[in-house]
């Protein structure tokens, strides 16, 4: 039987979610991660394993955390393109230090997807999910009547997830607001 860990694992993993995503997979060292984390070499090998082991964690870990509680907003009752509207408010209403750190999820996209097919595959799950949310929301704006019978909420919905990721990246340039707000009101016009 093996030791019990002597630190929380959900704590250090947060810790180490939160490095990644303020420094991006290659620009963080072990050493980094030792210090963050607050716990030995040995016991992030042990319990993580490698260094990628550990980022794919912090990854899976920050979409349960963040990105899950983002989609329920698309999930809430109530009229569902408010929804969908309150969503997109929501990204545009980041706190400024929170927004230029972006998306762990679409950092992760453009850092490392093109040539590690292990990241690529994990962010690949995550993203279809937030697209999955948005059909779901869009096929209810249907039902309830607030789009019409013949809206492709397919396309729509990729159209959005989209989106979505093109304005946190444009967000981690620190784009003033209105700029922000403006591209939101187009988006949702394609609503109407």
């Amino acid at each position: 039987m093996g030791r019990p860990y002597e630190f929380d694992r959900e704590e250090t993993l947060s810790k180490a979610m939160d490095l990644f995503w303020e420094k991006g997979y290659k620009a963080t060292s072990i050493d980094d991660l030792v210090d963050r984390m607050g716990i030995k070499r040995g016991s992030i090998y042990n319990t993580y394993g490698d260094k990628h082991s550990l980022f794919i964690a912090a990854v899976e870990y920050y979409a349960e955390e963040v990105t899950s509680k983002t989609i329920k907003v698309l999930e809430s009752p109530g009229s569902p393109l408010e929804n969908i509207k309150l969503f997109f408010e929501t990204i545009v209403n980041t706190p400024p230090n929170r927004k230029t750190r972006g998306c762990l999820i679409s950092n992760t996209v453009v850092e490392l997807a093109p040539h590690d097919e292990k990241v690529a595959e994990t962010v690949r799950i995550i993203l279809e999910k937030i697209q999955t949310a948005f059909l779901n929301c869009l096929n209810r704006a249907v039902e309830v009547g607030e789009l019409s019978k013949d809206t492709d909420t397919q396309a729509l919905s990729h159209f959005l997830a989209t989106n979505t990721h093109g304005l946190i990246v444009t967000g981690k340039s620190a784009v003033n607001n209105k700029q922000m707000k403006d591209v939101v009101n187009i988006i949702l016009s394609t609503l109407n």
